[in-house]
């Protein structure tokens, strides 16, 4: 009978110390930056619709690129944009953006983000390793010479490139 009590208690002591030291997969790499990692690419447009109701404005963005990077520990990076029409468009050739509130899951699928320029919210949503949507409202610039051809809602649906 101790024989038994002996080899149960060894048994249950690996048990507890194989289930303890299990890893995660994320070796210690904050939420936030997961995220970031995943968001910086390239991501071209398959989608775009502007206004309410949405006019749908796909065939105008052909061939639109949006290039983020991301700083591990800044919270945010660059973006830069390609293609697309020409003169006015939603967004400058290159900015910053930033993480708007804290991110704890590293496998969210909605976030917003900051354009540093002028305090954009853009609402990221559907996010994955290979998509996304974004979503932003443009208000009547004022002094940054908006015109009612970019003013209004728009939605990006992005595929990440290769």
């Amino acid at each position: 009978m101790k024989k038994i009590n002996y080899f149960l208690s060894i048994a249950v002591l690996a048990f507890l110390f194989t289930s303890v030291g299990c890893d995660s997969g994320d070796d210690g790499v904050p939420a936030v930056d997961q995220v970031g990692n995943t968001f910086q690419g390239t991501w071209s447009a398959t989608s775009v619709f502007f206004g309410s109701p949405a006019q749908d404005r796909t065939t105008d963005y052909s061939g639109f690129t949006l290039t983020a990077t991301y700083t591990v520990g800044q919270n945010g990076g660059t973006m830069s944009i390609s293609g697309g029409p020409t003169g006015l468009r939603p967004f400058a050739s290159t900015d910053n953006w930033s993480f708007v509130g804290e991110i704890t899951d590293p496998n969210t699928s909605q976030f917003n983000i900051t354009r540093t320029s002028d305090n954009l919210g853009i609402t990221v949503s559907n996010f994955s390793t290979t998509g996304m949507t974004l979503t932003f409202q443009l208000a009547d610039g004022g002094s940054t010479s908006r015109t009612e051809a970019v003013v209004g809602t728009w939605t990006f649906v992005m595929l990440k490139n290769p």
